[in-house]
């Protein structure tokens, strides 16, 4: 079971940051960067990661959104709700051990974040 989930949280690491898209990123660093300038205390750890979270899938949206070219007929709101809803159906076709791989990936990098911060601001 626990490595089963290491596995899975290795994997995420890869496919997210070492895998060679590089918007992807600098949106997934991003959003780590946002949680982790945000954080106050140790404690706001599981609430900055579901921040980090949410942003790297806004800014997933986006990157689809200002990406893809625009349909017969299509207009800009119509475009938009179409990628919110293909985004959408992604997140609930996620499996959970995904998704728990993604939030203990995004804690820990936010807590190294957090704890240079913490350790550069004492010096």
């Amino acid at each position: 079971m626990i490595s089963d989930i290491l596995a899975d949280v290795s994997g995420t690491i890869k496919a997210t940051f070492l895998g060679g898209d590089l918007i992807g990123l600098m949106i997934a660093f991003g959003a780590v960067l946002i949680a982790s300038l945000l954080m106050r205390r140790s404690g706001q750890i599981g609430s900055m990661t579901l921040l980090a979270l949410v942003l790297f899938a806004l800014g997933g949206v986006l990157r689809n959104f200002f990406r893809a070219a625009p349909g017969e007929g299509q207009t800009q709101s119509g475009r938009a709700a179409s990628q919110v809803q293909v985004a959408w159906d992604q997140f609930m076709g996620l499996p959970a051990s995904q998704l728990l791989a993604y939030f203990i990936a995004f804690m820990v990098l936010i807590l190294v974040l957090f704890g240079v911060r913490s350790v550069l601001s004492r010096g």
